[in-house]
This record gives C-alpha cells, sequence and structure tokens, in this order.
C-alpha cells in the first residue's frame, strides 16, 4: 500500500462526500486507503461515509479531539506514506500522485506540501492562494519557528508514515474542547525530522467556516448567554493556541519563543474578536468578559482597554457619543458586520 488517507469526522455529514469523491478520484502507483476516523459523530456522517467505496475503513471513537482522531487514523494505516485530509475539505488534481513521485525520488524528504485555495461555505473562492509569495519554498525550521505559522493547510501535505510514527503522531494535550495549533506543532516537529518540498500548485479547497457560525458551533450556545460558565466555556476553546505556546518552549526552548509569542497573541486577538461580535449583538456584558481575558494574555494593548471602557457605559451614553466618532473607531469599538470581520479571525 502505497498512500492512506486519514480523514478525521466530527458532524461532517454536509460536506464529507464531497470530500471522499474528491479521494476516489485519486489514482496513484501502488493504490490507496481510505481511513475515516469518526469521532464522536452525532448526526448522520457515518452513514453517508458508508455508501461509499470498499476501500474505505471506518473507525469509531468517542468525541477526543481532532488530534487523536487523526493518531487513531495513522496508528492504523498501512501505507508508506500519510495523507492528511478534513472532512470539510476536497483535493482539485493529482495530488497524491504528484507528492508520492516527489517522496520517491528524494529520499531525504519527509513531506511534500502544496499550495491551496480557501473557499466560503457555498464554495465560492475566498483566497486563490492559501501560500503568499514569500513562503512559495521549502522553509527551513528556523523560518517556520520564526513567528505566524508557515502556510501548511492540512490537506495539502503527504508525510511519510515513518516519521510520523517516530515523533508519537500529533500531541493529545490538544484536546476535543479546544481549538488550533495541533497541526502548526506537528508540522514543526516533522519538519525537525528533515526536509519538506513544496509542489507549487493549487490542489486543496480549503473551506473557510463562516465567522460567526464558527464560534457558535464551539460555544454550542448563543453568545447572548452572559454569565461566568458560558464564558468559561468559550475561553476553553482557545486554549488550543495556548498550548502551541507552551510546547514550542518546552521542546524548542528560545528558538521557540516567536511562534509562542504569535500563539498568545491570536489567542489574544480571537477573544477582542468574539468580544466585537458580542458588542455588534447589543451584549457589552459578555464583550467585558472577553476583553478583560485578552487583557490577561496581553496587558499593554492599549486598544483593548479603550474598547472596555466603551462597554462599560450606559447605552444611552454610548449612542450619543457614537455618531461623534469616525466611522473606524465606531466599528474598532462597537463591532463591524462580521462578513468584515472574518478575516481578521482567520
Amino acid at each position: 500500500m502505497k498512500v492512506s488517507v486519514v480523514i478525521p469526522t466530527h458532524n461532517d455529514e454536509g460536506t464529507i462526500a464531497q470530500t471522499l469523491e474528491s479521494v476516489f478520484a485519486q489514482q496513484v502507483e501502488g493504490g490507496f486507503e481510505v481511513i475515516v476516523v469518526n469521532d464522536g459523530s452525532t448526526d448522520g456522517t457515518r452513514a453517508v461515509v458508508e455508501k461509499f467505496d470498499a476501500r474505505t475503513r471506518v473507525i469509531d471513537q468517542k468525541n477526543r479531539g481532532v488530534a487523536a482522531a487523526r493518531n487513531a487514523g495513522i496508528s492504523a494505516a498501512a501505507g508508506e506514506y500519510i495523507a492528511l485530509l478534513d472532512a470539510d475539505d476536497t483535493w482539485t488534481g493529482q495530488i497524491l500522485q504528484k507528492t508520492v513521485a516527489l517522496l520517491d525520488k528524494n529520499p531525504q524528504c519527509v513531506a511534500v506540501f502544496s499550495d491551496g485555495m480557501e473557499v466560503d461555505g457555498a464554495g465560492g473562492v475566498v483566497n486563490p492562494n492559501y501560500v503568499e509569495p514569500r513562503c512559495d519554498h521549502p522553509p527551513t525550521l528556523d523560518e517556520m519557528l520564526g513567528g505566524r505559522p508557515w502556510p501548511i493547510l492540512v490537506g495539502s501535505i503527504v508525510i511519510r508514515r515513518d516519521t510520523l510514527r517516530a515523533i508519537g503522531g500529533f500531541c493529545e494535550d490538544f484536546k476535543a474542547e479546544q481549538w488550533g495549533g495541533e497541526d502548526t506543532y506537528l508540522f514543526l516537529l516533522v519538519r525537525e525530522r528533515g526536509q519538506f518540498v513544496y509542489l507549487p500548485e493549487v490542489l486543496v479547497r480549503h473551506r473557510r467556516r463562516e465567522f460567526r457560525a464558527h464560534y457558535a458551533s464551539r460555544l454550542h450556545r448563543r453568545i447572548e448567554i452572559n454569565s461566568a460558565e458560558s464564558f468559561s466555556n468559550l475561553e476553553r476553546r482557545f486554549a488550543g493556541h495556548l498550548v502551541l505556546a507552551r510546547l514550542a518552549r518546552e521542546h524548542f526552548g528560545a528558538r521557540g519563543n516567536k511562534i509562542a509569542e504569535w500563539a498568545i497573541d491570536r489567542t489574544a486577538n480571537e477573544l477582542v474578536t468574539v468580544g466585537l461580535m458580542a458588542m455588534h449583538d447589543g451584549n457589552p456584558g459578555f464583550a467585558r468578559r472577553c476583553y478583560r481575558a485578552s487583557i490577561r494574555y496581553r496587558p499593554r494593548m492599549l486598544k483593548t482597554y479603550l474598547r472596555f471602557a466603551w462597554a462599560m457605559l450606559p447605552a444611552k451614553i454610548s449612542q450619543a457619543l457614537s455618531p461623534m466618532l469616525a466611522p473606524g473607531m465606531r466599528r474598532s469599538l462597537s463591532g463591524p458586520p462580521f462578513s468584515i470581520m472574518q478575516d481578521r479571525a482567520q
């Protein structure tokens, strides 16, 4: 078996059929298998998967998160190479054929990644090239540790199975209730083991979820519920980037400081963004909780204090003052429409 395609899924009945169709359109010498890890889905995901090719193996487990789900697939894999794909993304070309050829040709290479595009929920192209021009080359480890994560989509990378098993797969410190960071950390560990090759072709369509639904799905409740419990649930969703910061410093020492700082900044910024979402929805109490939490991570961000102060004002006063503000300042304090905010969350 040449390639094992590992697809974790949790409640993706609306998208996983397209994902699997794109996989079974692949052709590669030596063949491939498909391993779908059903991570505690409660919708009709499993029934959709069962309709597909006999090469599809399904592993059922309790909801343990994407890191544990991918590890379950990697452990069961028979392929020489592992291709990762999320259950709401699709491949656009012969990614397996092209990446396998490069891995076979370059034995010192541990992984090959390609460019990809970002699409919205309706399939419209939001960003035609995920890999920026400054990053269109195989990165060194120092480049990958240099701050913002290297632009590698999970569905765009194929990795040697032996490499993944040597590093222990995905770190399961990233839990089911947390979002983000597990792929960035894995890519760092993989790059530490050997070289990458970059394939400058758009070979994956990554679905960028609509901003409001993205956070609402992780809250599992409306943000209008202004309670300590609901906010605690929300704040845990952002802990993945804090895990990334901790692991980067533990494993790489001082070399990991820049990406750790990025991860902490990301946490603080996302909390501010959800605070603005609450302000836009007329819930300054919830916004204040978000701003206070953000200040804990980044206490020197003056703008967050201004936003907190604005959220403290009685509604009549803020409404009276709002027309006096420049439009940009008004949006910065009161929360813009969320079509404007989507890019800030990426």
